[in-house]
């Protein structure tokens, strides 16, 4: 599907829905005034694009190192006959929620998030030893630029420069302090990682449902939001049937002392979803991490080539996902 087959005022609202939701007792009705049009039309869009699988969820998008997880992105190198049983076994741990088949040498590569009582090093070495004892990097981000999985449904331009970051969001990466939790605020997690009911007052449907006050749940989202617990509340799409049917993961080689202002030039550009600055081996000499997304793969090629004389850095590789082994959302607190 291409993202000029779906209605422009519904590109519209989803660039809107992927930026923040309302978080107030009648959410769509907001939505409603804001776009100037009856909020029952905004709930038939909503659960039409939902039908559609171009909409994929309206919920809470956590920090999760503000609740006690570590996560890291791993590579490993398995051979070819061997994939199957490794992807299997790796895609068994609830915390791994992407595995994808990119090309060699490191050709599976996943992303974990472990919860507070278990060790990342453990889960990530015994996870391994089930899939065939393979070699490994665990590639955790040392520094955070951007992550906002946010696609631009409205610019149709295919031109040869980058587009600006014209959201009015700015997404800044917080600082991952840990937050002490109750058994209550996990319930709260739990429920509000779920994506939201498409109804006239969805808060106070979860409100029911946790035996809360509707405002005391909107005020404790709101906080979780100020205090950077929550990174936003907001619509994820299915990228590939909004029409970003290509991505990849673009690495440099960038030396330590430009990090930073490659990072942050790399941030600002919404082809831009991920950035990190990870660590680099002497078998894998790579440190400075984009995802990139694109309508076509010479699409993403052009984007990696304007970024590399953005931070000009001319060296680089860009990894296609040869293939998806596995892609979720992460459910937290699953024990």
């Amino acid at each position: 599907m291409q993202s000029g087959d779906i209605e422009r005022l519904d590109r519209i609202l989803l660039n809107r829905l992927q930026q923040s939701f309302p978080l107030v007792s009648e959410p769509f009705r907001e939505l409603a005034e804001e776009f100037r049009m009856e909020s029952q039309d905004v709930i038939q869009r909503i659960k039409h694009l939902k039908a559609r699988r171009i909409l994929r969820q309206i919920s809470a998008i956590f920090n999760t190192g503000a609740l006690g997880y570590r996560s890291s992105l791993i590579a490993v190198a398995v051979p070819e006959e061997a994939i199957e049983r490794a992807a299997k076994a790796v895609n068994a741990y609830p915390g791994v929620s992407h595995n994808y088949l990119r090309p060699a040498p490191f050709n599976m590569w996943f992303t974990i998030a472990v919860p507070p009582w278990e060790n990342m090093e453990t889960v990530v070495k015994n996870l391994v030893r089930e899939a065939g004892d393979f070699p490994f990097l665990i590639l955790p981000a040392l520094k955070k630029y951007k992550l906002a999985m946010v696609l631009d449904m409205v610019e149709e331009s295919e031109g040869d420069g980058l587009s600006d970051s014209r959201s009015d969001v700015t997404f800044t990466v917080s600082q991952e302090k840990s937050f002490p939790l109750t058994p209550a605020h996990i319930e709260i997690v739990r429920c509000i990682q779920e994506d939201l009911p498409v109804v006239d007052k969805p808060f106070k449907y979860w409100a029911d449902k946790l035996n809360l006050e509707e405002e005391n749940l909107l005020e404790t989202l709101r906080e979780w939001i100020r205090n950077g617990i929550i990174r936003r509340f907001a619509a994820i799409l299915n990228h590939r049937e909004a029409g970003f049917t290509a991505n990849g993961m673009v690495v440099w080689m960038c030396p330590e002392d430009r990090i930073d202002d490659a990072g942050i030039k790399l941030a600002k550009f919404p082809e831009v979803s991920h950035c990190y600055y990870r660590p680099a081996y002497p078998q894998w000499p790579y440190n400075l991490y984009a995802m990139i997304h694109g309508k076509t793969i010479e699409r993403c090629r052009e984007i990696a080539q304007l970024l590399a004389k953005v931070i000009e850095i001319p060296e680089y590789e860009v990894l296609f996902s040869v293939r998806e082994f596995k892609k979720v959302r992460l459910k937290l607190f699953w024990d």
